[in-house]
């Protein structure tokens, strides 16, 4: 129960999901966040697609 709190999220390839979301910004750019289910979460980033895809597939692959 406390993983989530004081070691981190945990990251279960059986139940878990990641995925990328994106947010369109008043002045027209976008910013890109990848989230997964385990409660894992990157910061924002604008117009960078690839690397927030990317570290979504890192986090899927290690749970890191």
């Amino acid at each position: 129960m406390f993983g989530k709190f004081f070691g981190g999220p945990k990251h279960d390839d059986a139940t878990d999901n990641a995925w990328v979301l994106s947010y369109a910004l008043a002045d027209g750019t976008e910013a890109y966040q990848a989230k997964c289910s385990c409660g894992w979460f990157s910061d924002l980033y604008v117009d960078e697609l690839q690397f927030v895809r990317d570290l979504r597939q890192h986090h899927a692959d290690t749970g890191a």
